[in-house]
């Protein structure tokens, strides 16, 4: 295999491509946390409402439901912001690469 050097063109392309992608995994990733948050709102509405948490105790797993979805809840949350720092240490790369420095 050839050791080519990279261009500007095809350094722009492939930055462009991961950023794009970490984009996409961050607004895909927060719309998950959002819908897992909404759902679990409801479902909390629901028993805290109308008196069911009492057999969700008996069968012991209120404090277990409950610590599943702070834990799930946070682990999104987390990941969303590990992304985001993904991505801006990408732009930041992007920014230093010596191949898309100009050369005046």
């Amino acid at each position: 295999m050839e050791n080519l050097k990279p261009t500007w063109e095809g350094s722009q392309e492939r930055y462009t491509m991961l950023l794009e992608g970490l984009e996409d995994l961050i607004q895909n990733t927060t719309k998950l946390g959002e819908s897992y948050e909404a759902t679990n709102m409801k479902f909390a509405q629901l028993i805290y409402e109308n008196g069911l948490t009492d057999i969700m105790d008996k069968a012991k797993l209120l404090k277990e439901y409950e610590g599943g979805f702070q834990f799930m809840y946070y682990s999104l949350k987390g990941q969303i912001h590990r992304h985001k720092r993904f991505r801006d240490e990408v732009k930041l790369m992007f920014i230093k690469d010596p191949v898309n420095c100009p050369y005046n």
